[in-house]
């Protein structure tokens, strides 16, 4: 069990990548969040077993219309209370 926090760069707001992101994380059983930032990039929080993370990553890499330029990637502290994946605004 892991969490990290994540800032994609890229093409990577007004392509569904929120949407997304929502789906993977609920398929593969991630807690978190992911939230549009002003500056273009989006922040995702995701949480859970390590391989999951890993294929929830691969998943975003793959998107159609999205176009990862690059991934700030660092471990943060694991959140007990927290029981979903949601979009923030």
């Amino acid at each position: 069990m892991e969490r990290l926090k994540i800032n994609f760069k890229g093409r990577v707001q007004g392509v569904g990548f929120r949407f997304h992101s929502l789906r993977i994380a609920t398929d593969l059983n991630l807690t978190g969040s992911v939230k549009n930032l002003y500056d273009g990039s989006v922040e995702v929080y995701v949480q859970g077993a390590t391989e999951n993370i890993d294929a929830f990553i691969r998943e975003l890499d793959n998107q159609r219309f999205v176009r990862i330029e690059s991934k700030d990637i660092s471990k943060i502290d694991i959140k007990d209370d927290e029981k979903s994946f949601e979009i923030l605004y």
